[in-house]
């Protein structure tokens, strides 16, 4: 069973196959392909519309094919809603990742700056030790000089 495709998407063939139609296209530029293309979207999208290539391909081999006007203003706005509903979902997706990438890099950003306090911490403990053996060390050193 395959995924029935979206209204967007039947709206965008349509509004492709009008325009491939309506140019008077010559049988060999008039392609699945070039409908997918034409459509913005993949073949296999299209494929999964089967009725809309039936239709498709019975214009093309209609013999009394004639040249049409072009797209009258209101498939226009059909076609362009289409692309808006299009844009957005790639949108909302691109955002979503965006996010996600966010919240790694804080989480990483955290986790550095804890480690970098540890390592200062750490660094600062070890000088205190240092200079505490450089004391015992002149201290010993002084002992045991000789004394005049």
């Amino acid at each position: 069973m395959t995924k029935q495709i979206s209204a967007a998407a039947v709206s965008s063939i349509e509004a492709a196959m009008s325009r491939l139609l309506s140019h008077g296209g010559a049988q060999p530029t008039c392609t699945i392909a070039r409908l997918a293309s034409e459509a913005g979207l993949s073949r296999a999208t299209l494929y999964r519309a089967p009725e809309l290539i039936e239709r498709f391909r019975a214009a093309i081999a209609s013999p009394e094919r004639e040249v049409k006007r072009p797209l009258p203003s209101t498939d226009r706005v059909h076609q362009l809603e289409a692309e808006i509903v299009m844009l957005r979902g790639r949108e909302t997706e691109e955002l979503r990742a965006l996010r996600l990438s966010n919240r790694k890099m804080a989480q990483h950003i955290q986790a550095l700056s804890l480690l970098v306090r540890e390592q200062e911490k750490r660094i600062a403990r070890l000088q205190a030790e240092s200079s505490e053996s450089e004391r015992g060390a002149a201290l010993v050193a002084f002992a045991a000089a000789p004394r005049r």
